[in-house]
């Protein structure tokens, strides 16, 4: 038999939730004589588009091209516009390797995989503002009539609540369960060699109600539930005891106490204007949060402008009161973090501060749950800080109990491409061959 992987994404689980996680009747299978890296090192910005695609090309933010989670824009649009096309990325990525190593693939919301050719059964990761009928909007980024009769299956999981409310999350009104429905009916179905999904749970839980409180525990909870119910699919399948099952995630989080408008205070410093509305209409500099972090771009490449800009923010920094501590210019990001795009410079947390895209007045923004990087706490920092995201796997390819005190995320695809007998020569990253049974 061919190795079967099934990796699932638990977005913002850290490091601290394995203790707990363990008490649990059904993580607890899987955490028996796991192979486990202690500490798994993001990328730059610690965002979730960013980190989902390096985890599958096994590549750096600036080589992958994703570097952010949604598109540039300097006006609002009537909704996020996320990245969501696997043609925007510009490497090579694990599902091809597999597709190579004559595997099947199956992906289940894992971002950035809209009409990926080589995943045979694919749910891309989209968000559902207004009454769109979801079947036509799966078949639009990818999904064939296989992957609708899981989707049909799966329906009466589709939330009734979508949007941000005040209530504990539920099954009932989050994406979550029915991501995982459709996840256990790819298994029961298709026995796909290799599948990834990603659930949303922690993540939203903790950009709501901080980084450790009850809510989070709930979600483990919820979490744990779930994963109860693939290893049900698995069993049903006959695949529990010789697949490959992971557990990882993509950043952590860390709480915050002040929400600046960074926008604002370029705004004051005369690079944008705005109309009545408080909508940009010229610009020379603009900055876009990445939540802890934002990136500042520039309208146009004069080394004047440059310079200009560079001198306000840092005396805005040198006053201690405006949210960021360091300056990082576009070389500085690439040779530290392996980060660069269009952006001209990034402005880094002092730990206390979220930041806003707003350009309105006041500087100090509102909190605001239905923006991730405004709620109680979030991510986007430098990778090093803060709890760190997770990697545990069990099955015949890890060594039972087998323990990295650190690895990269940028390890992962290869990880995973040499658990199918695949390559990935382009990758960042290397394989973990310290976890691998044929070490």
């Amino acid at each position: 038999m061919k190795e079967k992987l099934i990796v699932l994404s638990m977005d913002a689980m850290v490091g601290e939730d394995i203790d707990y996680l363990r008490t649990k009747p059904h993580f607890s299978k899987l955490m028996a004589h796991a192979a486990q890296v202690g500490a798994v090192q993001t990328v730059y910005p610690s965002i979730t588009y960013p980190a989902h695609v390096s985890m599958i090309t096994g590549c750096c933010p600036g080589k992958t091209g994703i570097y952010t989670n949604m598109h540039f824009h300097t006006r609002p649009t009537p909704h996020p516009d996320w990245h969501l096309d696997s043609r925007e990325i510009r490497v090579g990525d694990l599902f091809a390797a597999a597709k190579e190593a004559g595997a099947t693939t199956a992906s289940v919301y894992w971002p950035v995989t809209g009409n990926n050719p080589n995943v045979d059964w694919l749910i891309n990761e989209l968000f559902f503002y207004e009454n769109e009928p979801p079947e036509e909007a799966f078949r639009v980024w990818g999904a064939n009539d296989e992957t609708i009769a899981v989707v049909r299956e799966n329906l009466h999981r589709f939330p009734s609540r979508r949007g941000v409310t005040a209530e504990p999350l539920t099954r009932a009104h989050t994406f979550d369960d029915f991501i995982m429905g459709c996840t256990c009916s790819m298994i029961r179905r298709y026995q796909p060699d290799l599948l990834l999904a990603h659930n949303c749970i922690m993540d939203t839980a903790r950009h709501r109600n901080g980084i450790f409180n009850p809510a989070v525990t709930a979600a483990l909870d919820l979490a744990d539930e779930w994963f109860g119910e693939v290893i049900k699919a698995l069993e049903d399948a006959g695949l529990w005891e010789v697949a490959n099952v992971a557990i990882v995630s993509d950043h952590g989080q860390m709480d915050f106490v002040r929400r600046l408008k960074i926008n604002a205070l370029l705004h004051r410093g005369g690079f944008l204007t705005l109309d009545e509305g408080g909508h940009v209409t010229s610009w020379r500099a603009y900055a876009v949060s990445n939540g802890m972090s934002v990136s500042v771009f520039l309208n146009g490449a004069d080394e004047k402008l440059r310079q200009e800009v560079y001198d306000y923010l840092n005396a805005l920094r040198q006053e201690g009161v405006w949210g960021f501590d360091r300056i990082l210019t576009a070389e500085e990001a690439r040779e530290e973090y392996g980060v660069w795009g269009d952006f001209t410079f990034m402005l880094e947390t002092d730990g206390y501060t979220s930041f806003s895209d707003s350009c309105r007045e006041p500087v100090v923004a509102e909190m605001d749950l239905s923006d991730y990087r405004l709620g109680k706490a979030t991510h986007g920092y430098q990778p090093q800080k803060g709890p760190q995201p997770v990697w545990v796997a069990r099955g015949p390819a890890f060594r039972p109990d087998a323990f990295l005190p650190r690895a990269g995320i940028i390890d992962e695809a290869p990880t995973w491409a040499a658990v199918l007998g695949a390559r990935m020569p382009q990758a960042d990253g290397r394989v973990l061959q310290e976890l691998l049974a044929w070490q």
